[in-house]
């Protein structure tokens, strides 16, 4: 009887933690056969894209004690992974990740580099254009080079990623917050 009340505590207490924080979750993966044909000899490598997008279920204040409650746009996060098999076995390697955030409107990309990641913006024209990128410095922050300013940035502990940078015209320490707990693609 003792272990029975143990088991049921332990499964409300994981219950009562599992629905703290309203996310939601989709992920797509594509598989694409390409074959090469060399000469004589037809090789067959597989690509393969996971799309992975989280975001954060936001509801309306407006309808906080009702039943069916409207939501809120949010930011969502959405990571492209592109993996190639090229040797015949069943483990895929990793050719590129990306992540995107998407903010109102705007889509925003982090793309990794080998001195750390390049963050762009979706224009009209719905090509990512460079504005600013991200330095790995010594001591685990991100040094910007930003094309209007030169600031620092770190990801917090809720892995949001924070620019602070001067701005002389109006005298203050701007931030920039790139939410990732509602990001996309």
């Amino acid at each position: 009887m003792k272990n029975i009340m143990y088991l049921c505590a332990i499964l409300l207490t994981t219950t009562a933690f599992a629905q703290e924080k309203n996310n939601e979750a989709k992920e797509e993966t594509e598989v694409k056969i390409v074959k090469i044909k060399d000469g004589e000899k037809t090789t067959e490598k597989k690509v393969k894209v996971v799309t992975r997008e989280t975001a954060q279920v936001v509801l309306d204040d407006k309808d906080k004690n009702k039943v069916n409650q409207d939501r809120v746009n949010s930011v969502s996060k959405v990571e492209k992974m592109v993996m190639v098999d090229d040797d015949g076995d069943d483990n895929y390697e990793l050719l590129t990740k990306k992540t995107f955030y998407k903010i109102g409107d705007k889509d925003y990309l982090f793309k990794p580099n080998d001195r750390g990641f390049d963050i762009a913006f979706n224009s009209e024209e719905n090509k990512f254009i460079k504005t600013s990128s991200a330095f790995n410095t010594t001591n685990g922050n991100y040094l910007i080079d930003h094309e209007n300013y030169a600031g620092i940035g770190y990801f917090n502990p809720n892995g949001d990623f924070v620019i602070q940078y001067y701005d002389k015209n109006t005298d203050k320490i701007v931030t920039k917050t790139y939410t990732i707990s509602a990001t996309s693609l």
